[in-house]
């Protein structure tokens, strides 16, 4: 009697096995707004800001049945951040003093964030239309410039079988890191699907 009475209480105790998900790969690309600094004779900042480019690729990993409507999203990637160019110092007169920017190369950052895909639109085992939001950070840089990530956006899923779903998504971002600047990335990619 007490053997089958510990034997239930460690079958409720223990979880049960979650096969429901997938993992999968992805491809990025975008904008990212930063800031070329110079300064002129008298030691007076001038900022240029400017609008620079951004890819990468990496893992993820889905939480949730193949058929729901809405999922749990992880995401860990690499990606590179294209360097400030020399800055546009307009009609700041006199000679212009600025880091040599042109002979800096890409800053390689370290990705990951968590999330939600909420199916919005159609039968996730057809093509749906989503909304993606994440939040997560650039949490090893080249540059020691860690920042906090804020992603939302509109996306689409295609069931190609039962197993795979292709996914594209387009996301406004936020990142923060002293003060705020804006990027816009679009996600594409694959997920295999194992529940």
């Amino acid at each position: 009697m007490r053997s089958t009475a510990v034997a239930a209480l460690l079958a409720l105790a223990l979880p049960s096995q979650a096969l429901a998900g997938g993992i999968g790969l992805l491809t990025t690309g975008g904008l990212h707004q930063t800031r070329a600094y110079y300064y002129d004779a008298d030691g007076n900042q001038g900022i240029d800001a400017q609008t620079r480019l951004n890819y990468g690729g990496g893992l993820m990993g889905v939480l949730g049945d193949k058929d729901d409507k809405v999922q749990g999203i992880m995401r860990l990637w690499y990606m590179q951040d294209q360097r400030e160019a020399d800055p546009d110092t307009g009609d700041t007169e006199g000679e212009v003093f600025y880091p040599a920017y042109s002979e800096q190369g890409p800053r390689h950052l370290g990705m990951f964030t968590a999330g939600v895909q909420w199916g919005l639109l159609g039968d996730p085992s057809k093509a749906m239309l989503t909304l993606e939001t994440h939040a997560g950070s650039g949490f090893a840089t080249s540059d020691a410039s860690e920042f906090l990530l804020i992603e939302v956006g509109p996306g689409g899923t295609l069931a190609v079988s039962d197993e795979l779903v292709l996914f594209a998504s387009v996301t406004a971002d936020l990142r923060y890191r002293k003060r705020a600047s804006l990027s816009e990335n679009v996600y594409l990619g694959a997920r295999f699907m194992f529940d």
